[in-house]
Parts: C-alpha cells; sequence; structure tokens
C-alpha cells in the first residue's frame, strides 16, 4: 500500500513541532512538484524505461530480475518483489534511513527551494507559493490574450504563420498567439484580478514614467511551457522589419531560462520515442505538425548543462539536427561535448542542402526526415567531417594536417569498436594507408592485423568464462542459447536486441553478455540455421521471463487504487509485448 508521507510521519512517533518548523501540505505538494521521482531515483537505481514507467532492481532487497517499477506520471515507486512503494519523499526515508524533515531538506536543495526553518514562518512560506501560483495563472490567462488576438489580428498573424507551412490544427496544438503594436495586456489582466505589482513581476511589462508597458509589441507569441505543461514564458518573433527578430520573456520567479526546453512538455505528453534537438521555436513545430515528436529547442541560447541533465532523465535516443551553416556546426559541437560531459552519446542528422528542419520541410516529406534519422552518424563521425571541411585535403600539407586532428580525435574515444571504425574510415578519406593511421592512433606498434577477429582465441575465452556449461545437456533455452555461443561467440550479436542482462539466470553467461551490451548485429543472413536457432531460442526465454512477472502480478494482492492501476498497465503492456514476440517466432518457421 502506498504510504502517505504525513501519516507515516505521524504514525512513527515524531512530531513536525520536533524540528520547530511546521510544513503545511501545500509545501509538502510544491516539494514534491519539484523534485522528479525518475530523477532522484535515478541516482540510485539503474532505471529503464518500460513502457510509460521505469523498471530496475529493487534497492530494498537482493534480486536478479528487476521487479522495481517506477511511474512518472503517477510520481510513484512500487516494488512488486518486496512490497516497498511510495512517493520521492518516502524514498529517500526509506534509501537514506532519515527523517521526514531530512526528507524534505534534501528534496529542498535539490530543487533550490527556500527551507521554511525557525526565522522563516509557515506563513511566509504559503505567500511564496501563492504568488508562484498566481504567477502561473497569469501567464496561462496571458496565453490565452495573445490566441484571441491572434484570432482577432489575421492578416498579420495567421497569414504569417501560413507562409511558413503552419497550419490552424498546429496553431491551436501549440497556444500559438499575436501580440499587436497597442497592446491592451495591461487592462485585460487588471479586468481579471491581477495587480500592478504582478504584472511587474511576470517580467513581461516593464514600468516608464510610471506607466506600464509590455515588452513584446507586433509579433507573433509562442507559449513556453515547462515539462509539466504549464506557462512559464513567451517567446515572440516580429513580423515586420527590426530587431531582435526573437525575444523571450526575462527571467522570473517561475522561470529560469537554462532549465527549460521549448516541446520538452510534447516529449513527455506523446512518449516519444527519441529526443531531437533543434535550433528554434519553428523547427520544433514543423517537426511535430509532420508527425515527428520528440523535437526541443534550447530558448535562445546555446545548450546548457542544465538543459543537458533534462535531456538526461528522459532515457531516450538523442539526435542533434542543428542548422547546417558555420554557427551551427559549432553549436553542435558544443552541444556534443556538454552531452557527453554528463553522460549522453548523441547521434547528429545531417541535412545537407538546407538550412534547418523548416527548410527541409518545404521541399520533402516525412518518410525524407526519417530516412535522415536512420542515416545519422555518430559524434566521431561528425567532428572530423567538420574538420575535414576546414581542409582540402587534394592538398599534401592541409591532408597532413587534417590527419593529425583527425587521430586526436579517434583517441580521445573509449569505444574500441568506433576507434577501428573510424581509423578504416579516416584510411578510406584520405587515400592512406590503414597501417599509417592506425601507428598514429595506436602506436608505433600497431599492426591492421589486430583488426582481424581471431575466432580460436574467442572460443577459448567463452569456455574459461563458463567451462562447465559447455557441454551440458540439460534442455532449457537459455542453457542451449550457451551452448551454440560457446561454439560461436560472435554469435551473440544475433540476440542483443532481444534478451537484457536482467533477462539472464545463470551468473556467468550474464556477466559475460553485458560486455557486449549494444553489440547488435544488423549485416546477417536471414537464411542462416544459427541465426534462426538462437533467436527462436531468445524469443522463447523473454517470453518465459514476462510470463513469470505477469505471474507475480497477477498474485498481487495489493488493495490500493492507484497500485490496482499500475499493476493493469504492467499486465497489458506485458501482454502485448508477448503476442509480439510470439508473431516473431512465426516469422522465423
Amino acid at each position: 500500500m502506498i504510504i502517505n508521507c504525513l501519516t507515516f510521519f505521524v504514525s512513527e512517533g515524531v512530531g513536525l513541532e520536533n524540528h520547530n518548523t511546521h510544513f503545511d501540505d501545500r509545501f509538502i505538494e510544491e516539494v514534491k512538484n519539484a523534485n522528479d521521482i525518475v530523477e532522484i531515483i535515478s541516482k540510485y537505481v539503474d532505471l529503464k524505461r518500460a513502457g510509460d514507467s521505469y523498471k530496475g532492481l529493487c534497492p530494498f532487497h537482493n534480486e536478479k530480475t528487476p521487479s522495481f517499477m517506477v511511474s512518472e506520471n503517477k510520481q510513484i515507486f512500487k516494488c512488486f518483489g518486496c512490497g516497498e512503494g511510495g512517493n520521492v519523499i518516502t524514498f529517500l526515508m526509506k534509501k537514506e534511513n532519515i527523517s521526514f524533515f531530512e526528507a524534505i531538506k534534501l528534496l529542498c536543495e535539490n530543487a533550490r527551494i527556500e527551507l521554511p526553518v525557525n526565522n522563516i514562518s509557515s506563513e511566509e512560506n504559503l505567500k511564496n507559493y501563492e504568488k508562484k501560483q498566481r504567477m502561473y495563472d497569469l501567464h496561462i490567462e496571458l496565453a490565452r490574450y495573445y490566441f484571441d488576438n491572434m484570432q482577432k489580428n489575421i492578416e498579420n498573424s495567421m497569414d504569417y504563420l501560413k507562409n511558413r507551412g503552419i497550419d490552424e490544427k498546429t496553431v491551436r496544438k501549440f497556444g500559438l498567439g499575436y501580440e499587436v503594436r497597442k497592446s491592451s495586456a495591461i487592462e485585460y489582466l487588471y479586468n481579471h484580478g491581477y495587480t500592478k505589482q504582478e504584472l511587474l513581476d511576470s517580467m513581461i511589462f516593464r514600468q516608464k514614467n510610471d506607466e506600464l508597458y509590455s515588452i513584446f509589441f507586433s509579433r507573433v507569441m509562442y507559449p513556453i511551457f515547462d515539462y509539466r505543461n504549464r506557462v512559464v514564458a513567451f517567446g515572440g518573433r516580429i513580423t515586420g522589419s527590426g530587431e531582435p527578430k526573437y525575444l523571450n520573456s526575462p527571467e522570473s520567479i517561475i522561470f529560469k531560462k537554462k532549465e527549460q526546453l521549448y516541446g520538452l512538455n510534447l516529449v513527455r505528453k506523446y512518449n516519444a520515442k527519441r529526443i531531437i534537438l533543434v535550433e528554434g521555436y519553428m523547427d520544433v513545430i514543423r517537426l511535430n505538425q509532420k508527425g515527428i515528436v520528440g523535437a526541443v529547442a534550447s530558448l535562445g541560447t546555446s545548450l546548457t548543462k542544465e538543459q543537458s541533465e533534462i535531456i538526461k532523465k528522459q532515457n531516450k535516443k538523442v539526435y542533434i539536427c542543428y542548422d547546417s551553416d558555420k554557427a551551427g556546426r559549432v553549436a553542435t559541437v558544443r552541444a556534443i561535448d556538454i552531452l557527453q560531459s554528463v553522460g549522453v552519446k548523441p547521434y547528429i542528422i545531417s541535412l545537407e542542402g538546407y538550412k534547418d528542419p523548416d527548410e527541409f520541410f518545404n521541399k520533402n516529406k516525412t518518410s525524407d526526415f526519417m530516412a535522415k534519422i536512420e542515416n545519422a552518424i555518430s559524434p566521431l563521425s561528425f567532428l572530423i567531417d567538420n574538420i575535414k571541411s576546414e581542409y582540402n585535403i587534394n592538398i599534401y600539407s592541409q591532408k597532413l594536417e587534417f590527419i593529425d586532428k583527425a587521430c586526436e580525435i579517434i583517441k580521445s574515444s573509449d569505444n574500441a569498436v568506433e576507434m577501428e571504425y573510424q581509423t578504416k574510415r579516416l584510411s578510406e578519406i584520405t587515400n592512406m594507408s590503414v597501417k599509417s593511421i592506425g601507428v598514429k592512433v595506436y602506436g608505433q606498434y600497431f599492426s591492421p592485423k589486430q583488426f582481424q577477429l581471431n575466432q580460436k582465441s574467442d572460443e577459448k575465452t567463452v569456455k574459461k568464462v563458463f567451462p562447465k556449461i559447455e557441454n551440458s545437456d540439460t534442455q532449457t533455452n537459455e542453457k542451449k542459447i550457451i551452448d551454440i555461443i560457446s561454439k560461436k561467440p560472435d554469435c551473440i550479436r544475433y540476440i542483443m536486441d532481444i534478451l537484457n542482462t536482467d533477462d539472464i539466470t545463470d551468473d556467468s553467461f550474464r556477466e559475460y553478455y553485458s560486455q557486449f551490451s549494444g553489440d547488435v548485429c544488423i549485416d546477417f543472413n536471414p537464411k542462416n540455421e544459427e541465426y534462426k536457432m538462437l533467436r527462436k531460442l531468445a524469443l522463447f526465454t523473454k517470453i518465459d521471463v514476462l510470463q513469470k512477472k505477469l505471474k507475480k502480478l497477477e498474485q498481487s494482492q495489493n488493495t490500493d487504487i492507484e497500485e490496482i492501476s499500475f499493476i493493469m498497465e504492467e499486465k497489458i503492456k506485458i501482454i502485448k509485448l508477448i503476442s509480439n514476440l510470439k508473431e516473431d517466432i512465426k516469422g522465423l518457421i
């Protein structure tokens, strides 16, 4: 049963008054809302996306198969193995063995919320909370005003968007609006009960000679939503001549530019499979209109570390699709750097011949862009190609300089497969031997023979890792897989896209298997009998794992409404997955 944090606190016999502080319900809700449970638990548990939720090994008991689930939508966690469950506060209390007060303190520090202790009264904290709520409400009201303005000024606003290829359905989806030259927004907000000080606090209005004025005029307005779908700011694009072309709201009590990404609310709403980093609002809008969800843009600034951390928390494959001009390439290099510094490896989409996605769709279809995604290149490939554009490699001296810089890039990688691929690729680009490039990358003792697969050596390694299983007569699917792979190690790549490391029960094989994580075989012969056999065995194994998990869910005795809903969602997903896997097996027969 999910534990209410206040009930738990009181039942443990620890009164809030012991801390000389009273946390009212509104403050507790603010703390919970400001701390995403997936982000917090990810610091303790390696979570992997599982449909709308996340799964991992339970931190509260020992297990080999993940039964610990975290719901991003409901902001709760539940282990179907030991029964532990709760919210972000109770998780920290249990995991860190700390009090309710200490958990609140940690979460406040994480979200940069001022903790109301001793010299800060509950009344002051309540005022701060209500001030933020009023600011959210003001921004929603202002978004309505801008939207209505667009309908009243079709010639100046809607025509501009139509010329950019944006239809009315998309206008509504993104809540686009318009601000006229002589704004009546101030009067509108006054009529809706907002004060002069609240307008100034929004930072959208300024004062001159005792008169308020809007920083936006004659602009198409783009509401900026946070990941919880609240309007926190606006961007404005001038429709005529003038500078600046784009203008964003200044920072306020609800808006920190470096912590927001335009379009992130839709990534979460539609559970996008990927994130595509683009430069501007229109790129995000055009991609969504074309049915490609997952596009986000930083707000008029280069990608920040804070934004990269937010992207990392989404646990999705990341692509960069910045403008193809020199400034765009520089921004891409910087984005690669920042993303990799937080542990995200992005792929780069090339739109050669087009300035940006917005321009690309003026002449191309959705399927053409999907092909660009499929052909996205690694950071190393992009960095090498980017440097190559600065040299004329037909001139010998420039070729040598290019090779030196490219080799330094290759050496910076910690991925052996990528290094080998790029060494061979650089050899082809420059028409130099693999050996001459390899010596620069690996050192003077390099030989191209190092790149040749040593099958016998691999067989010995496999036998050493799990010798007892090699000749096993046990007819389990897993041991049949092990038997084949112990004889032909390279075949392990045939099943990497089916089985997770957690699906494997044999300790030795699981450890060996984990070393090949992500090394999926793309180039294969579907008539190959070993390929077909291994795929079938892996699919049967996966189905068995899922059926056991399904049985565990069906045996759950939980009575809490939220948890029952959580369990039902998981069961439906598993049943669908099993059905899909059975279809895959039919395709191999």
